[in-house]
């Protein structure tokens, strides 16, 4: 982390988000019911989803930063990918009972009730609040480099969105004299919800089955383990993500006429290069193994 103020940060954004989303979700569901706004009902539920990952956002920072132990040598990063999936599959089970319901009330022959402007005033201030929400635990995520702290600013942007539609909605209602339309915003912010909450599952799958960094940050490593005097070739780089953590294992081919101790030295000075650059390093492991001369040629060839 580039600065101290991160690390508060970081321990503090889970608690700013249960607080702000458990305000809003209240506020949002009050009003919607006594405004007669149905996609204002269905936009708490955004905030209801927030809430629930700031949760895991304070369980799964306190659990990843444990020490390593004899059962966890590789630490208790993944917890944040168990968490995020277990949040997701229940999150898609909730919505897609909420949309079978925004759909069949969309359809519904009675006269659906154009909502109060109360409705508007409310989805403004979501608005302002969320997009507060996002760009603060935005930067914190790509600081701590947590999974789980992603998922949160994205439910906070998706909620900021979700608000703005349940805004043009009411404007459309009042104003356009399209009373049905609060009702299909219902609808389309649950299918939206659906959409989010599949994303998050894959994320989190993709977490618990060691997939390979992205190809930005792999690209990286391996140039910086190549600008290494000393390093002929780089024969194997593998890259994983445990929880916030980098964890690589690269295999550098050395010159083999030199000492056990001189490849040594390099190893070292490629671990040291990497760190300086690539944050949220968690294990990087390096072997060096000897090249011929030949063999040297035909990778400069």
């Amino acid at each position: 982390m580039r600065y101290k103020k991160c690390i508060r940060c970081s321990r503090t954004v889970g608690w700013v988000g249960l607080v702000s989303s458990a305000v809003l979700m209240v506020m949002k569901a009050f009003v919607g019911l006594v405004s007669g706004s149905q996609a204002m009902v269905a936009d708490a539920m955004y905030s209801a989803k927030d809430l629930v990952s700031s949760l895991m956002v304070i369980v799964g920072m306190s659990m990843s930063e444990k020490t390593l132990d004899r059962e966890h040598p590789y630490g208790h990063g993944k917890v944040e990918f168990i968490l995020s999936m277990f949040v997701s599959i229940i999150f898609l089970v909730i919505t897609a009972s909420l949309m079978v319901y925004a759909v069949g009330t969309l359809f519904d022959d009675t006269i659906h009730p154009k909502p109060h402007l109360i409705a508007l005033w409310a989805a403004f201030l979501c608005i302002a609040v969320n997009m507060s929400l996002y760009y603060y635990s935005r930067c914190v995520s790509i600081e701590s480099n947590s999974p789980l702290v992603r998922t949160l600013s994205k439910h906070h942007h998706a909620d900021a969105a979700s608000s703005a539609a349940v805004a043009c909605g009411i404007i459309g209602s009042h104003y356009f004299n399209m009373p049905w339309i609060d009702t299909a915003v219902a609808a389309l912010e649950t299918a939206h919800l659906l959409y989010l909450g599949g994303d998050v599952f894959w994320d989190s799958a993709k977490g618990l089955m060691d997939r390979n960094i992205e190809d930005t940050t792999h690209n990286r490593i391996k140039e910086l383990v190549e600008g290494v005097e000393g390093v002929e070739e780089v024969t194997s780089l593998r890259s994983r993500y445990v929880g916030q953590d980098i964890f690589s294992e690269v295999i550098i081919g050395v010159d083999s006429g030199i000492s056990v101790m001189a490849a040594s030295a390099i190893a070292e000075a490629v671990k040291q290069n990497v760190a300086k650059a690539i944050p949220r390093l968690g294990s990087f492991q390096v072997r060096s193994e000897g090249i011929s001369a030949t063999a040297m040629e035909k990778v400069e060839a």
